[in-house]
């Protein structure tokens, strides 16, 4: 590292996972990002994309500046402008909005932005529009709803072992958190070295994601049948008594009816859906 090198904590924005990283700057330039061995999450790991942060912010085709659009719609004509212009000729649009049909006509809606969010929330509020729409209302939200409802939280695995032990068993399902991260934060790399211990790997997939190569057990279902696929299961769970009774009598909640109503869900009934 150079003498003129300084190095300052942050994170790495680039997915759910929001690992720790040391930015190496000279001057105020970005010369490198890598991983934090300091954080309790990501332990020193970054990946390719985060690696990659000074090559996006420095790449010759980002735009850094404003362009409007010089032809018809359609054409892909477009004309620079300053910064003062872009900001005066918004102004402008969003007071007519406001004159002519009032706040509410605007609807603000944003993707998962990440660092952004803060900023959206707060100019639809500034405008006085409560029509604002995150990823959160599609997403997270009725995720956290739907997981309360059913389980009483969001649940989260400890891939990390923080509970003292690691998992025995993994069930990768829906998600290949080892190469595009996942929706609650996990670190791929964490992910990997419970793969790596668990005594135990299920896959459940249409297509060979990585973690699928090495484990026990690659259920290879048809797309759209993992409904099927998981009241078989449950089906099965009980049928053969191989749930937690205590578990169940404290925390449980119309189990008789759920065990009623997945009885007919064999999974000889789900097998022709599934082909599993």
């Amino acid at each position: 590292m150079s003498p003129t090198t300084r190095v300052i904590r942050s994170s790495c924005r680039g997915c759910h996972g929001v690992c720790q990283v040391l930015v190496h700057m000279e001057g105020d330039r970005v010369v490198r990002v890598a991983g934090d061995p300091d954080s309790p999450t990501s332990r020193g790991y970054i990946c390719p994309k985060g690696a990659a942060g000074p090559e996006i912010l420095y790449h010759k085709d980002r735009l850094t500046y404003p362009l409007k659009r010089a032809g018809k719609r359609g054409e892909n004509r477009w004309e620079r402008i300053s910064w003062d212009e872009a900001i005066s000729e918004m102004t402008e649009r969003l007071d007519r909005v406001r004159r002519e049909s009032g706040t509410e006509y605007l609807a603000v809606a944003q993707g998962t932005g990440r660092p952004y969010t803060e900023f959206t929330t707060r100019f639809a509020d500034a405008f006085g529009t409560p029509n604002f729409v995150s990823p959160a209302h599609n997403c997270f939200i009725p995720r956290v709803i739907a997981s309360s409802i059913t389980v009483g939280a969001l649940p989260i695995a400890d891939i990390y072992g923080f509970g003292g032990e690691m998992p025995a068993c993994v069930m990768n399902w829906g998600c290949n958190h080892t190469e595009t991260g996942a929706s609650d934060g996990m670190c791929g790399a964490m992910f990997k070295r419970a793969l790596k211990q668990a005594k135990k790997v299920i896959v459940v997939d249409p297509r060979r994601i990585g973690p699928a190569k090495d484990a026990d057990y690659w259920l290879q279902l048809r797309p759209g049948s993992e409904c099927a696929l998981a009241l078989a299961m449950i089906n099965v769970t009980i049928g053969e008594d191989l749930y937690n009774h205590q578990f169940v009598e404290k925390y449980g909640f119309g189990f008789d009816r759920l065990a009623g109503h997945v009885r007919p869900f064999t999974p000889e009934w789900a097998e022709p859906m599934t082909r599993v």
